[in-house]
């Protein structure tokens, strides 16, 4: 990990793209140094059933940072 820990948040995380925006941090974690990761949508139902995903992507990757869905 290079310099501190990041924090990413995505605006708009309903979207059918956020699962891959996810793999890809975890691709990338090492460089990164992502240690927590917020989801943002307005569209509560589209939040809920994509931040899920993205927390079992996260999950079966062994995150260990922090997710929050708001």
């Amino acid at each position: 990990m290079r310099g501190e820990a990041m924090k990413v948040a995505v605006i708009g995380a309903g979207s059918t793209y956020t699962p891959e925006l996810v793999s890809g941090l975890m691709r990338e974690r090492e460089r990164l140094g992502v240690s927590e990761l917020v989801l943002h949508d307005i569209d509560a139902q589209r939040r809920e059933v994509v931040g899920g995903l993205a927390k079992r992507i996260l999950e079966r990757q062994g995150y260990s940072g922090s997710v929050q869905l708001t």
